[in-house]
């Protein structure tokens, strides 16, 4: 049987409205797989979810009146979809909050400039963007570090998990597209040569949503839904895989600053690397500049990777 992929996860609707969709666009949309099954953030309680959480935020998307999710790459470079932004023009006025969650004001919202326009990949349906700083601190300053791509692609079953902003708009369409969390497994590891298959759940909005492994490291960029139907359920989501995500990023510069003495949480010292960071220390905390103590150990606030 063909696969008919449905592609958007933008949704044009104004921010200050806070609603989640425009149902002609609903069919073009990620879906939800059965049953909704995401919760909050709010209620994740402990772990390395609350620290990747906390790196994921609302794109707005002003020049095209959408929005999406959009992840920290690196400590000023935000990662969306090549749908939700393809070039400079579309990316003019573009922001993230990080803090668009549950039980947060939209006044209290606090926004980055993310608007310049770095590179996109229409083959991997991937946008960089640069984010300026804000009271003199950059967003992956502020946030405590950024997300770690996995150096491994994904394999069938393995759980995994998204974090996008979103909500069940079908069911209440004025709802409030906050922070989720949806767990999932791979349903099919090379659904393409570039993308996996999961379960987990999504909606428009998801798109450029990470896709992270049990490891809580970036597995797959969520970009595609697949057979929707008018209520956005249909049967499975894809990304695309992390390899090639981090072929793409290597061409800016992400993910191989140990060059300056500053390894980055995405550089493994695994080869992939063009300096060793071996030399200059074991392993990074999660700000991506602090050295871990011998035993493992990071300033409050921060883990070891």
């Amino acid at each position: 049987m063909p696969l008919m992929g449905l592609l958007c996860g933008c949704n044009a609707i104004p921010i200050e409205e806070e609603r989640a969709s425009d149902p002609l666009n609903s069919t073009r949309s990620a879906v939800i797989v059965g049953t909704v099954n995401w919760s909050s953030t709010n209620s994740l309680t402990e772990g390395y979810p609350i620290y990747n959480a906390g790196k994921v935020g609302y794109l707005d998307i002003p020049a095209r009146a959408t929005r999406c999710t959009a992840w920290l790459a690196s400590t000023d470079i935000v990662i969306t979809n090549n749908h939700c932004i393809a070039d400079a023009a579309q990316a003019a006025g573009a922001q993230v909050a990080f803090n668009y969650n549950d039980g947060v004001s939209s006044a209290s919202y606090v926004w980055y400039n993310c608007s310049t326009f770095l590179e996109t990949w229409p083959e991997y349906d991937m946008t960089a963007l640069r984010c300026g700083p804000r009271n003199g601190l950059t967003p992956g300053q502020a946030q405590g570090g950024w997300l770690h791509i996995s150096t491994t692609d994904a394999v069938n079953n393995q759980e995994l998990y998204v974090i996008h902003q979103n909500c069940d708009y079908y069911t209440d369409a004025w709802c409030s597209p906050t922070k989720k969390f949806s767990p999932g497994r791979v349903t099919h590891a090379n659904l393409t040569q570039t993308d996996v298959a999961y379960d987990a759940d999504t909606l428009g909005g998801s798109s450029g949503s990470p896709v992270f492994s049990s490891f809580h490291h970036v597995v797959a960029l969520h970009h595609l839904g697949y057979g929707g139907n008018s209520q956005g359920r249909g049967s499975y989501n894809s990304g695309v895989k992390a390899s090639f995500l981090r072929a793409a990023l290597y061409e800016i510069g992400v993910g191989w600053e140990c060059g300056n003495g500053t390894c980055d949480p995405n550089e493994a010292n695994d080869g992939s690397c063009p300096y060793d960071c071996t030399a200059l220390c074991q392993a990074k905390c999660s700000d991506g500049v602090t050295c871990c103590g011998a035993d493992g150990s990071c300033p409050d606030g921060l883990s070891c990777w």
